[in-house]
C-alpha cells in the first residue's frame, strides 16, 4: 500500500486540513475494529464545551443525530458553528463532554485512533477545495488513490459517483471549466468516495447563487434518500435547512437555543432569535398590543395553514360566514421540506367578546395553528 507521503503533491498542500484528514496515517498496517455494525445514533454529543482563551465557543452542547437523518445547524456568525463541526470531525478536541461518532467517543482518541472513525465521515466545503491541475475524475479518485485502492476499483467507483451527481460527461474536464454548482457536485462526489456513514456540510452552498443552491440541496436530499446517508448541515442560511432538514438546531453564543423537527421550528419558533432568523419582525405588529379586549379595538391573530389546508380560502370563508372583514397585516408562504406553510397576521375590528369567541371557534377547526397575539386600539 502506498503511504500518504507518496501521494503528496505540492498543490495538495494548498488544501485545507479537513480535506485530507481522513486519509492520513493510512499506510499503518494495524486495523481498527470496524464501526459499520453500530446501529445507534450516528452522532451523539453530551455536554460539549470548548473555549479559546476567554471566548466560550461551545457551551454545554448536547444533541443526537439518528441514522439517515438530515440535521440542520443554523446560527449567526460567531455562534460556534465552525467549532462544532471541527469537534465532529476530530480537528478540535472539546474541553469537556463527549463527541460520539457511531458510538465511539472521539474526544480522547489519538490521531492514529481517529483513523477508523474518520473513514466513516465525508465532508464538503464552501469553496470546493478541488485540485485545479487534476481532472474531475482525478479529483474524485484522490481519496481512493491515497487509500491505496487499485485502478480498476477507483475507475468503477468514480464512474458510479459521477453518475450519481450528474457529471458523467465532465470526467475529463478541469475545475476551471466548471460552474460553481458543478464544482460543488465534484466535491460531493469526492466526499462520498469512501462510502461514509456521515456527511458533514460546512456552508456548502454559501458561495452559490439561489438557483444553483436549490439544485445542490435537491442533490443532497436525493443522496440521503437513495443511500440512507446521515447528513449534518452547518449554515447561516435559513432557506437551506428549510429545504432539506428533518430537524433543526439553532445555535447562539455556543449554546443550543432551540431544537426540534423542522416543521415545528419554522412554524412555531420558541426563541426570539429564531424568529429573527426566520424574518419575523415584531415591528410588523401593531404597537401597544394588550392581553385584554377593550371595546372598539382590534383582535390580532396569527393564522397558519399547512399542506392541503394552505389551499383553502379560509379568510374568504370567514368573511362569508361571520360577516367580518379581516385586515391582513403580514403574510408569508414558505416551503418546509415538501410542505407549503402559509402564515397570516390579521386584525379584525368592530367586534364584541361574543363575536371574538365565534371567530376563534370558526378558525380553530379550519387552520393548522391559531394564535391570539393580542388586542390593539390602533393599527398604526
Amino acid at each position: 500500500m502506498n503511504s500518504y507521503s507518496d501521494w503528496f503533491h505540492p498543490e495538495v498542500a494548498l488544501l485545507s486540513e479537513e480535506l485530507l484528514w481522513p486519509y492520513k496515517h493510512i499506510d499503518d498496517e494495524r486495523h481498527e475494529e470496524p464501526l459499520d455494525h453500530y446501529d445507534g445514533p450516528v452522532v451523539r454529543l453530551g455536554s460539549v464545551s470548548k473555549s479559546f482563551g476567554r471566548v466560550q465557543a461551545l457551551n454545554d452542547v448536547t444533541f443526537e443525530v439518528q441514522r439517515g437523518e438530515i440535521l440542520g445547524i443554523i446560527g449567526r456568525s460567531g455562534a460556534g458553528k465552525s467549532t462544532l463541526i471541527r469537534c465532529l470531525n476530530g480537528l478540535e478536541k472539546p474541553d469537556r463532554g463527549r463527541v460520539e461518532i457511531l458510538g465511539r467517543d472521539i474526544a480522547p482518541l489519538s490521531e492514529h485512533a481517529l483513523r477508523g472513525v474518520r473513514r466513516q465521515i465525508g465532508m464538503i466545503f464552501q469553496h470546493f477545495n478541488l485540485l485545479s491541475a487534476k481532472t474531475v475524475a482525478q479529483n474524485v479518485a484522490l481519496p481512493l488513490k491515497i487509500a491505496g485502492a487499485d485502478k480498476p476499483e477507483r475507475t468503477e467507483r468514480v464512474r458510479e459517483l459521477l453518475d450519481l451527481v450528474g457529471l458523467t460527461d465532465k470526467a475529463r474536464s478541469f475545475p476551471a471549466q466548471l460552474s460553481g454548482g458543478q464544482k460543488q457536485r465534484v466535491g460531493i462526489a469526492r466526499a462520498l468516495a469512501a462510502r461514509p456513514a456521515l456527511l458533514l456540510s460546512d456552508e456548502a452552498t454559501s458561495a452559490l447563487d439561489p438557483e444553483t443552491t436549490l439544485s445542490i440541496l435537491n442533490l443532497l436530499r436525493d443522496i440521503n434518500r437513495r443511500l440512507g446517508l446521515t447528513i449534518v448541515l452547518i449554515t447561516h442560511e435559513m432557506s437551506v435547512v428549510r429545504a432539506v432538514a428533518d430537524r433543526v438546531i439553532v445555535l447562539d453564543e455556543g449554546r443550543v437555543l432551540e431544537e426540534g423537527d423542522a416543521l415545528s421550528v419554522f412554524t412555531a419558533p420558541q426563541a426570539a432569535l429564531t424568529e429573527r432568523l426566520l424574518g419575523i419582525d415584531p415591528a410588523d405588529l401593531p404597537r401597544g398590543l394588550r392581553d385584554v379586549w377593550t371595546e372598539g379595538g382590534y383582535l390580532v391573530l396569527r393564522v397558519q395553514l399547512k399542506g392541503t389546508a394552505a389551499q383553502r380560502p379560509v379568510l374568504a370563508e370567514l368573511t362569508r360566514d361571520l360577516a367580518v372583514l379581516p385586515i391582513v397585516l403580514r403574510a408569508s408562504v414558505q416551503q418546509v421540506r415538501e410542505q407549503a406553510v402559509v402564515t397570516f397576521v390579521v386584525a379584525i375590528g368592530d367586534l364584541d367578546e361574543s363575536l371574538g369567541r365565534r371567530i376563534g371557534e370558526f378558525l380553530s377547526t379550519r387552520v393548522s395553528r391559531l394564535e391570539v397575539l393580542g388586542y390593539a386600539q390602533h393599527l398604526a
